[in-house]
């Protein structure tokens, strides 16, 4: 019986037309995106890879110098990308690629894409995750809306039931049906999914095959509140009203809510403001002092009176204690930062026990690693790298320096013994830690639903009574 209710369910919706022309459009629609970003990921991973090779050789190339000098001279790093990014490019726009590594500096990341787009610009972009987050509810919204109330409004909902047709299974049966149709848009995601993960890593296939699995959590909790919500209204016209209200206020009206009392409760300072913060609290007197402190134990516990007598050449040590001096100050501002970045974000994912779209912005950001969170994965990783550098060159000037009969200049054996930086973005096994609100919001939400559909259930099983 159900699987013919099932049937019957499937072919009224696509007989009904509108339900096929919803489908194609927004099929289109997402086949677009898919290709687009797929076009641009492909062009931005090529120039990634030749400007890497390239910052290599420069790097390599550079000549014979003091290891300050090269210091000074520094590296660019990339910041690379997973393929997910693809569907879901997150806040990669504004967090910029590149990060120029250097000494006495720890520097933010530089050519935002965001900076490069005109203002109509960033008011028409397309992303997969765009229509799959916010068009895909929307057409579950108007393809669903008189599953029930079209045919109360019909009477032919109490001759179904009186016929024998269980409610249980003629909700299961319109349920499905509509997720049936949702189901199709997603067939591009399920493709370019699939042929991403023939060739990744296991760390990879996870990610991907849990994206999958998330959306289809989000589509069937909209499927589900959709039909229900049509069972309790007596009109389709009411129906639609109050889904388009409740699409509305979940998708557009909660999360920008949530992202501005997120800034205003915990505001970050300017750029600008936090670098004048950063130099006026490094280059301090503090600093001299701690230095000449540094410089008078060392004399003490060699037993000299200079630092001509020293068996190592003290500008390197000099060097290597003032970066390292900078470093704590740079813990100290770049974590007081990313500590108020991060209670943004977890404030904005609390709100996703209001709005099941913010639980799946959050957890597909996550999956794609195009999220803070990974940025400032990637940012620590890139200020390991850097003082590793610097202290390698530090301590060549300290250990070489004082034996040149002249000014003392490094060739590439040195340049050589510093690695290429290669980034590897964590599994998502280690950084679910930080999607655990949205996760259970998004497992909650779909619980949620199925309450709501119970309730219809009990509210069909009255109708039939009356």
């Amino acid at each position: 019986m159900l699987m013919i209710t099932m049937k019957k369910e499937w072919l009224d919706s696509w007989r009904q037309g509108h339900a096929l022309w919803i489908s194609l459009i927004a099929l289109m629609l997402l086949l677009i995106a898919c290709v687009t970003s797929w076009q641009s990921f492909q062009v931005q991973s090529a120039t990634k890879s030749a400007v890497a090779q390239s910052e290599r050789d420069r790097w390599l190339e550079q000549g014979e110098k003091g290891p300050h000098s090269a210091a000074h001279y520094g590296v660019y790093v990339l910041k690379p990308e997973l393929p997910l990014a693809m569907v879901d490019p997150g806040l990669r726009d504004f967090q910029g690629n590149v990060l120029r590594l250097e000494a006495h500096k720890r520097n933010d990341t530089l050519f935002r894409p965001i900076q490069d787009t005109i203002p109509m610009q960033r008011f028409g972009s397309l992303s997969p995750s765009f229509v799959l987050q916010i068009l895909l509810p929307l057409l579950i919204i108007l393809v669903g809306y008189p599953a029930f109330s079209g045919e109360r409004e019909q009477g032919t909902l109490k001759q179904l039931l009186a016929s024998g047709c269980s409610s249980i299974h003629l909700f299961i049966a319109k349920s499905a049906a509509l997720f049936s149709v949702a189901a199709i848009v997603l067939i591009p995601l399920f493709a370019f999914l699939l042929y991403s993960s023939i060739s990744e890593q296991h760390a990879q296939v996870l990610r991907s095959a849990l994206y999958a699995l998330s959306y289809l959590v989000y589509l069937s909790t909209w499927c589900v509140m959709v039909v229900a919500i049509s069972c309790w209204l007596s009109t389709a016209r009411r129906t639609l009203i109050v889904l388009l209200a409740l699409w509305a206020i979940s998708c557009l009206l909660i999360p920008k809510i949530a992202m501005t009392h997120a800034s205003n409760q915990y505001p970050i300072e300017s750029g600008q403001a936090f670098q004048s913060k950063l130099e006026s609290e490094v280059y301090t007197p503090e600093r001299q002092q701690a230095i000449a402190q540094f410089k008078q134990e060392t004399l003490t516990t060699y037993g000299v009176s200079s630092t001509d007598d020293l068996p190592f050449d003290w500008s390197g040590a000099q060097l290597q204690f003032g970066e390292q001096y900078s470093d704590k100050v740079f813990d100290r501002l770049f974590g007081a930062r990313s500590e108020q970045l991060n209670a943004q974000f977890q404030y904005y994912q609390s709100t996703a026990l209001l709005s099941p779209f913010i639980a799946i912005q959050t957890i597909s950001m996550g999956l794609a690693g195009s999220d803070h969170t990974h940025h400032h994965n990637f940012e620590v990783a890139a200020e390991k790298y850097r003082r590793v550098m610097q202290q390698t060159l530090n301590f060549n000037q300290r250990d070489h320096a004082h034996k040149a009969t002249s000014h003392y200049v490094a060739d590439k054996q040195l340049w050589q013994a510093i690695p290429e930086f290669v980034y590897q973005p964590p599994s998502f096994s280690l950084m679910s830690g930080h999607y655990l609100v949205a996760l259970c919001a998004l497992i909650g939400w779909l619980l949620f639903s199925g309450v709501l559909g119970s309730y219809s259930l009990y509210l069909l099983r009255k109708e039939v009574q009356r």
